[in-house]
């Protein structure tokens, strides 16, 4: 070879040399480029993960403050150490100091990770963003009885800007498991009874998340309770029972919501735990609906495989069976909860790698996209500027408004008149209480400054009235009755026990001693500085006794599951259902008892006359014989949908075509007049009933629903839209189909009343 040809030679070898290490440095560095397809990043950063880091993406961690010097900075999924700030002696910690406190975690994370892989900060986001000091809004069921998926999807919004906020970038919410028993102690965080409600309030919540940049994990898949209405007992429900009602709202929060995780549930469906469930977790959930997001244990779900539900002979076999049934994230307490084991499943060859690695690529794909890699950390000035700003104040304010159900208004005594009103008497163990419900954070626990946008029933009243009545708080029951004499109005604040762990038997107001605050956590009736305190009150007699004084006596009920009000509502002249209305439920119920509000939340659930009616929901199916008993006929009290206006409505000029859209949404309209004196809102509610079937229907099914504000005198057409899955059913086989028949569609002001009807044919 002569010099020249040699020189170019080895000059050329060292070019391409040089291309090549370039291109191989190109690919290590390709998953830092935000260029780059996510697609390709994940693909990129997997394939330098080393087993042991692919096993960490797929582990979390809890720690209490106590616990926090323990915490594993290596593990992909953490619970965010803000969430325990409002634990401390000195009350909730402040949004900044919140922020901060992420932002460093996030940042030793990082710096853990040889890759610098981020990590996935959670918590909880029921009804508000569950840390520091930001804003509370109504219970889940709440909202629900405001049947306003749309102004829902605004609160989500809210709730997601304050989540975010802090660094917080997955939360376990919504809950949309069904309830058909109020003994549940947990039907406070869901919808209710009915299966097209939870899902359009669980796709409006999912969307508010996700839409800005927050993880929605739809919980607890599936079903969550059992019979008697007790917390995580075995299902006994059927397949066809569970495709038809409970998996409804999970599918659509996927499809239609874009939920990127999910959460399992701690019962068993058919014998096999929710989080061992490869029906659940894989056929269903990814086969049939597309997920491509990732599946998250409840708390210690996993160990409850082998502890509780004995179907496993060892921790490690439970950890293998969740594995392969397609549990991607375990969460919970100590190393058990999570995927301690996994690592040496996948070296003895029980678990492999390629499973792992599709793992791994769904919790990559999320972190991704959710551009933790460029910008894992907080701004602490925007924090500050975002958590319990005005706006959600306000909006908190609106939600409480828009929740109040009125079930009782005997004489029209509601709205009560100001200037007719002098001296109003305030009872109940309620009354100058911030009933927020479960999950409520710091809300749970708030010291003096931090109650300063908290408003009590008692002090809304006083503000409402300042200058014109006497507003006079009575605390106990010792001499109730003397002072509702000396009134003209009594309300009476009544409230409940219920929530995570506290399933009920007796549905009537209790009298045993109750707890204040057992935890900030969980703390459904909250008092200022008083956590842990107890109070004993027969609150029936209490109504009973004020209810004889003479003046006019409103119950106002606080709770998230049905109460039995037979020993007194007919001694009282109007009960007005507050819910739990949120940091601003204080002002809301002054102006609704006044008539400022004019109240349009309706019924999520059907209100049982008492406990032995259980299981009680409208949408039952045919009886070959009825559906009463002996001594009761089967009736609710208060249908689901049910709700009292200050105004009257009339509903006319039903328009639907003769045929059903097979290619789009089938529209159907109805005009609805207030023909009262008051400025209210009307909730159109639109029922299928399908004539004949291959297989058994319910009797009639909410299929679209539409809150309208009319002033008085005014019209308007209002247009409900039925998607051509709202004419399909679960065939004998277990397909879903559109069968061809007719189909009554049922204008009703609550799922008993029908005032329109007209019969559309599918071909």
């Amino acid at each position: 070879m002569k010099q020249i040809d040699r020189l170019l030679f080895f000059s050329a070898v060292a070019v391409g040399a040089s291309l090549l290490c370039s291109a191989g440095a190109q690919t290590v560095d390709e998953y830092k480029d935000p260029r780059v397809p996510v697609e390709r990043r994940v693909e990129s950063l997997l394939s330098q993960m080393t087993l042991e880091e692919k096993v960490n993406q797929l582990q979390s961690q809890l720690t209490f403050l106590h616990e926090y010097d323990s915490r594993k900075w290596e593990v992909g999924h953490f619970r965010n150490i803000a969430h325990f700030l409002h634990n401390t002696a000195a009350g909730p910690a402040s949004t900044a100091a919140c922020a901060e406190a992420v932002n460093e975690d996030t940042r030793k994370a990082i710096a853990a990770s040889r890759l610098g892989i981020p990590v996935l900060q959670n918590g909880e986001a029921l009804h508000g963003a569950q840390w520091g000091m930001t804003t509370c809004f109504p219970q889940s069921i709440s909202m629900a009885a405001s049947f306003d998926d749309e102004f829902y999807y605004a609160v989500g919004q809210a709730v997601a800007r304050e989540t975010r906020a802090a660094g917080v970038r997955q939360v376990f919410a919504p809950v949309i498991n069904i309830s058909r028993d109020p003994r549940w102690g947990r039907t406070e965080e869901g919808y209710g009874e009915d299966p097209h409600l939870n899902a359009r309030m669980g796709v409006a919540w999912t969307k508010a998340l996700e839409e800005n940049g927050v993880v929605a994990s739809p919980k607890h898949y599936v079903d969550n309770y059992g019979d008697g209405g007790h917390d995580s007992f075995a299902s006994g429900l059927s397949w066809r029972t569970l495709r038809e009602v409970f998996l409804e709202p999970f599918r659509a929060c996927i499809e239609e919501g874009g939920a990127r995780s999910i959460m399992a549930a701690y019962n068993s469906i058919d014998g096999v735990p929710c989080s061992s469930n490869k029906r659940l977790l894989t056929d269903i959930l990814r086969g049939e609906w597309g997920f491509r997001g990732f599946v998250v244990s409840d708390y210690s779900g996993m160990p409850g495989v082998y502890g509780a539900h004995k179907v496993a002979v060892s921790h490690e076999d439970a950890q293998a069976q969740c594995f392969d049934a397609g549990m991607d994230v375990g969460l919970g307490f100590g190393e058990l909860a999570s995927y301690s084991h996994l690592l040496e499943l996948v070296k003895s060859g029980r678990v492999s790698e390629a499973a792992v690695d599709a793992s791994v690529r769904r919790v990559l794909r999320v972190k991704f996209e959710l551009g933790l890699f460029e910008n894992p950390y907080v701004d602490v000035k925007e924090a500050e500027r975002t958590v319990n700003c005005k706006a959600h104040k306000d909006l908190a304010l609106e939600a409480a408004r828009k929740v109040m159900t009125l079930l009782q208004n005997r004489n029209g005594v509601l709205p009560l008149s100001d200037k007719a009103v002098k001296r109003i008497g305030v009872f109940g163990p309620a009354a100058n209480k911030v009933s927020t419900g479960d999950y409520s954070g710091p809300s749970g626990g708030l010291k003096g400054e931090f109650l300063r946008d908290m408003v009590t029933p008692y002090d809304g009243l006083r503000k409402r009235l300042a200058g014109r009545a006497e507003v006079i708080l009575h605390e106990g029951q010792d001499g109730a009755g003397d002072v509702a004499a000396s009134c003209d109005v009594v309300i009476f604040f009544a409230a409940i026990q219920e929530g995570e762990g506290e399933d009920r038997s007796l549905l009537s107001l209790p009298k045993r001693t109750m707890k204040v605050a057992e935890s900030l956590s969980h703390a459904n009736i909250v008092d200022a500085g008083s956590e842990g305190k107890t109070f004993e009150l027969d609150q029936e007699a209490m109504i009973d006794e004020i209810s004889r004084s003479g003046a006019k006596t409103i119950v106002v009920l606080q709770n998230g599951s049905i109460i039995d009000v037979r020993n007194w509502a007919n001694k009282v002249d109007a009960i007005l259902e507050a819910w739990y209305p949120g940091e601003r439920g204080g002002v809301a119920i002054a102006e609704t008892l006044f008539g400022d509000n004019n109240p349009g939340g309706r019924l999520p659930v059907s209100w049982a006359r008492h406990s032995g009616q259980l299981p009680l929901y409208y949408y039952i199916k045919p009886s070959g014989r009825g559906y009463g008993y002996l001594d009761d006929d089967g009736r609710p009290l208060f249908p689901f949908g049910y709700g009292l206006s200050y105004t009257t409505f009339e509903y006319s000029n039903l328009v639907a075509p003769e045929k059903v859209n097979r290619n789009g949404d089938t529209k159907v309209r109805v005009t609805v007049r207030n023909t009262g004196e008051r400025k209210g809102d009307a909730v159109v509610q639109l029922y299928l009933h399908d004539e004949y079937a291959s297989v058994a229907r319910p009797n009639k099914e909410l299929k679209a629903f539409k809150r309208v504000t009319l002033s008085p005198g005014e019209s308007r057409e209002v247009e409900l839209l039925l998607p051509y899955r709202s004419f399909g059913l679960w065939d004998r086989d277990l397909r879903f189909v559109v069968e061809p028949g007719s189909f009554d569609i049922l204008i009703n002001t609550d799922a008993e009343t029908n005032v329109l009807k007209r019969t559309i044919v599918v071909d």
